[in-house]
């Protein structure tokens, strides 16, 4: 009798073929557990889910929240066994998924108010949330058996000045989502992508009048002013602070030798004159890749969200978060804010604390803080990441509000 041992290369291209197979069966199997729980939400709105391990979404055509059941178990579980009414803040409403997420969990009486700068995305987000709110012509929202959303425009970062002053220091939990929606994204007229034609606008609040402090300072600079108006050594240095970028010199060179720039495809061609479309070493040094972190970096300079999040972190969140139990959670996309959350969170300042003072018996013996860490940073699960891509660089952090003087 003879046996036929099957080669190596076929036995290698056999589990290749079953690998690629599997992942696409697990692909499917996701993708039709999120359309099933986008069709169980849009008819059952009060059931979030009935199964921890079922998939569920709060996706819609304006944007689909990252790691939504993360935020709402991190700022639920903390104020659960309260009585009283609670009042929760998601400083970062776009779409409102996450915010459609939370209210699903709130009790009767709870208030959640939600604050963008981008007047679309409150209209958007008003429309998908209006039984919860209250209005001469939705008595829905008047009942006790909904908690209650209301809508406030303005700049994360002044959410102190904007909330009314009975609510200061009375917030049970506030979500910052730091992250550009989908939405803003695919907007050919907002020039956030590169992929798509328009205006190198790139501002937040584009539409926006602006006539108050709580609109974001950076209202009338664009990414065509930068372009245009910064010289070489200006350009070069928001590169390199804000994307880390390689080619900061020789990109910065190339915008100004390509001026004047109007419209994102401008933009384009600079980078694309002297960026490689491939590159053999690193793929991070490819035409995308590169073409990603410059938008990034402008449209993180022409917003200034870095300062922006320092002062919400420093200032806003202290100043609006109940003393002794409020909670924060903040989703970042980038390294440079996930810095400012962590440092924030752990050492109560944005520099790097060399020396932690402490007393005689090993005890923290410094300035009082702010925050207290709770648990470790989160990322999304895989099976989020194969949902959605945007959810890949999303880091999740949560803080704890100490007691004044603690």
């Amino acid at each position: 009798m003879r046996f036929v041992i099957p080669s190596v290369s076929l036995c290698t291209s056999f589990l290749h073929l079953s690998r690629r197979r599997t992942a696409t069966l697990r692909h499917e199997l996701s993708a039709y557990s999120s359309s099933s729980s986008l069709s169980t939400a849009a008819t059952n709105q009060t059931q979030v889910h009935n199964n921890d391990d079922e998939p569920c979404s709060f996706a819609s055509t304006y944007h689909t929240p990252v790691m939504w059941k993360e935020c709402i178990d991190a700022l639920i579980t903390s104020s659960s066994s309260k009585t009283e009414p609670r009042i929760f803040v998601d400083g970062t409403l776009g779409g409102g998924g996450h915010a459609e997420a939370l209210l699903q969990q709130l009790k009767p009486g709870d208030l959640l108010i939600g604050c963008d700068v981008d007047s679309q995305a409150l209209a958007t987000a008003s429309e998908r949330l209006q039984k919860y709110m209250t209005t001469t012509d939705n008595d829905a929202a008047d009942s006790s058996d909904l908690p209650t959303f209301q809508t406030i425009q303005s700049n994360f970062a002044n959410l102190h000045q904007a909330l009314p002053a009975e609510y200061m220091g009375r917030i049970d939990g506030l979500l910052l989502d730091l992250g550009v929606s989908s939405h803003q994204i695919d907007s050919a007229d907002r020039g956030f992508s590169f992929q798509q034609d328009g205006p190198l606008d790139m501002r937040m609040n584009a539409k926006t009048p602006i006539s108050s402090s709580i609109f974001a300072p950076s209202s009338s600079l664009t990414a065509a002013h930068i372009c245009n108006e910064f010289d070489q050594v200006e350009i070069q240095r928001l590169l390199t602070r804000y994307a880390d970028e390689p080619r900061a010199k020789a990109i910065a060179q190339a915008i100004v030798e390509h001026r004047p720039l109007v419209q994102t495809s401008d933009l384009v061609q600079a980078v694309s004159s002297v960026v490689p479309v491939f590159h053999a070493a690193s793929r991070r040094k490819g035409r995308q890749a590169t073409l990603a972190r410059v938008f990034s970096a402008l449209r993180i300079s022409v917003n200034q969200e870095l300062s922006m999040l320092e002062q919400a972190m420093l200032t806003m969140a202290p100043a609006i978060l109940k003393p002794g139990s409020g909670v924060v959670a903040v989703l970042s996309y980038h390294s440079l804010e996930d810095r400012i959350v962590k440092r924030v969170m752990r050492d109560g300042c944005i520099g790097k604390v060399v020396h932690v003072p402490k007393d005689m018996y090993g005890n923290y013996n410094g300035p009082a803080k702010p925050f207290r860490p709770v648990g470790k940073k989160r990322k999304a699960t895989k099976e989020e990441v194969e949902i959605n891509s945007r959810a890949r660089s999303a880091t999740l952090r949560v803080a704890e509000r100490l007691s004044d003087g603690e």
